[in-house]
């Protein structure tokens, strides 16, 4: 087995020489620029997406330039049929997620932009992304071009460039230059730039595999950050590689600078690092690189950048603390592009659009990539999502039913479809799209689960409960295994079957994850089924003291007090559950689960006739 890891993706294409738009006159002489490989982008749901073939079967993988080598799940090294060995003893992978033993895979033929490579290996474990990534060692050995608003990333061969600005599109624009830090070894691929958060010199990496731009609290707390002030709003946890979530804030910075451009007032997303040995101080993900066209050349140890438009580190807290008076400086013009010609560039631009919430523009140029290759279910799939952001519930339809009329047995296009159904009460198209869907899921993924929900909501959890089973075993080490515990138990206890297992799934993610509200429901379902009365009421009774309007919590206390003598109380839960959520009977009904309706005198009354579904 080749051990080294040290395999970079090599692409063979035909260079193209650019203009370059500054350059000192010696400089511009020597200066060989040319583009050996254009990587077709397309945003989903936040990661930059490229079609890749293994062992000649068609799918995609995500680029990710946090990652020092390609990296992938282990349900989806088993989904694409691959192989893995064990790692020479003591090899680790630690990230914020803490500490995982991953695995090596290799794929046999790894087809890329119309090359063929062999022997490509990948390593394998860790938190279940949902994809796998191309890393660094692809993305940040040379001179790299990022333009995900346009669905662009380009690698570049540079020769003799030294002092001339490869930002070649920024004609007439204000290009910023960023410090690129030399890498600690070697085999260290990773892009570290220059931040200046409130004056203090930080080590930023950029990173496509982020969603959200991060800063570590030490590095913040170096930057004059309190996150005790008052306008400091604590967070969603995060998950890396590891099984672990750390705690996040959103706080406020005065100035963040990146080579030359000054942002005042920005929010931005502090995370615990406080056991975590960390590469960089800080991460500059997605949001910043929607927002930015960048060139990053390891030659001349600099990031050129310029401004595409719209908010920068608020894209992705505006949800959370409302809009912030953020002002940029020293930005310039926002860049003018040239009109995508090919169905790639028209969908690159189109899913970019998408995450910068221009669902209009995504819609039209969707509809010119569709134009130009009607026989692309991906970009029919992209373009119905598009419209139900839209609030275009048929033309979406018509979009999904146009793409399975292309590829029949997609599991994702038939869970979507589904779902679409089940949405708009046609329950019998839901459940044959359903059944449809199990029957072409790979075995462990985390495309199961939407399934499972599915069959949950139709009123069948027995017939999800085979599926689960795989899932939670190829998710151990994974920081999603709390919930996926959760999950089984859940289904469990709704279908009324293995109580006994159901409870131990319920301790066990309890343990994991601490007694988070949503956990102790489920846990309180289990017993309630078991008929621990006392147990039930008092798991729910803590998930209120978190979650006073859990309507669940509340329906199922409500159950717990009635069966125990505590009609009044058990009344009380009830309605109080039907306030929060006016159809939450539907939801249990079909499980047998039905809460009387108090009389006009106070007397238990009928359940209700209702038909089933979401509350």
């Amino acid at each position: 087995m080749n051990r080294s890891f040290r395999a970079t993706l090599s692409l063979v294409v035909a260079a193209l020489p650019l203009a370059l738009p500054t350059a000192h006159a010696e400089s511009a002489g020597k200066c060989q620029f040319g583009l050996i490989a254009k990587l077709p982008v397309v945003m989903e749901r936040s990661r930059a997406s490229v079609p890749v073939t293994v062992n000649g079967s068609a799918t995609r993988v995500w680029l990710d330039s946090g990652a020092f080598f390609n990296f992938m799940p282990k349900a989806r090294a088993v989904e694409l049929g691959l192989s893995t060995q064990p790692l020479p003893q003591g090899f680790h992978l630690t990230g914020i997620g803490g500490t995982v033993t991953p695995e090596l895979a290799q794929v046999r033929d790894f087809g890329i932009v119309g090359v063929t490579m062999h022997n490509v290996q990948f390593l394998v474990g860790g938190t279940d992304a949902g994809n796998g990534f191309l890393g660094s060692n692809l993305l940040g050995t040379g001179t790299t071009e990022f333009d995900l608003a346009k669905g662009v990333v380009n690698l570049f061969q540079e020769r003799g460039c030294g002092g001339v600005s490869l930002a070649y599109w920024g004609k007439g624009m204000s290009v910023g230059e960023a410090r690129v830090f030399n890498p600690v070894n070697e085999y260290d691929h990773h892009i570290i730039v220059e931040v200046l958060v409130n004056g203090q010199s930080l080590h930023a990496l950029l990173d496509t595999g982020a969603p959200t731009s991060t800063l570590g609290r030490r590095a913040a707390e170096r930057a004059g950050i309190d996150l005790g002030a008052p306008d400091v709003v604590a967070s969603v946890r995060i998950g890396g590689i590891g099984a672990k979530r750390r705690q996040s804030w959103i706080a406020r910075t005065r100035t963040i600078s990146i080579g030359g451009e000054n942002i005042t007032n920005s929010p931005i997303r502090v995370i615990d690092d406080s056991d975590d040995v960390r590469s960089a101080d800080m991460v500059l993900g997605v949001d910043f690189l929607l927002s930015h066209h960048v060139i990053v050349s390891r030659a001349q140890k600099t990031m050129f950048l310029t401004y595409n438009g719209g908010p920068i580190f608020s894209a992705t807290t505006d949800h959370e603390i409302g809009k912030l008076d953020t002002r940029a400086e020293g930005m310039g013009a926002s860049e003018q592009s040239a009109e995508p010609r090919t169905a790639d560039e028209f969908a690159g631009r189109a899913s970019g659009r998408m995450d910068r919430n221009d669902v209009a523009g995504a819609i039209a140029d969707f509809g010119e990539a569709i134009r130009l290759a009607p026989t692309r279910a991906d970009l029919l799939q992209h373009r119905a999502e598009a419209w139900l952001r839209s609030g275009k519930v048929a033309l979406a339809r018509q979009d999904l039913d146009a793409a399975l009329a292309i590829q029949p047995d997609d599991h994702r296009l038939l869970t979507r479809r589904a779902q679409l159904r089940l949405a708009t009460g046609d329950r019998a198209g839901a459940r044959a799209d359903t059944d449809a869907a199990a029957a072409h899921l790979p075995r462990g993924s985390l495309d199961v689960m939407p399934v499972v929900s599915l069959y949950e909501r139709l009123g069948l959890a027995d017939r999800g409960l085979p599926l689960i089973d795989a899932v939670v075993a190829l998710h151990r080490e994974d920081s999603a295994y709390p919930n996926l515990l959760n999950a089984r138990s859940w289904n469990r206890a709704l279908a009324n079957a293995d109580l006994d297992r159901a409870l131990k799934d319920s301790d066990l993610a309890i343990r994991k994850a601490g007694p988070l509200p949503g956990l102790l429901d489920t846990r309180a379902l289990v017993q309630y089924r078991r008929q621990a009365y006392a147990a039930a009421i008092a798991d729910e009774t803590a998930a209120l003291a978190t979650r006073p309007r859990l309507a669940a919590a509340l329906f199922v206390r409500g159950l717990a007090r009635t069966a125990s003598g505590d009609k009044a109380g058990g009344h009380a839960d009830l309605a109080a559950a039907r306030a929060i959520q006016p159809r939450i009977d539907a939801r249990y009904e079909p499980y047998g689960l039905v809460a009387p309706n108090p009389g006009p005198d106070g007397a238990p009354g009928a359940a209700p006739d209702l038909d089933g579904g979401e509350g």
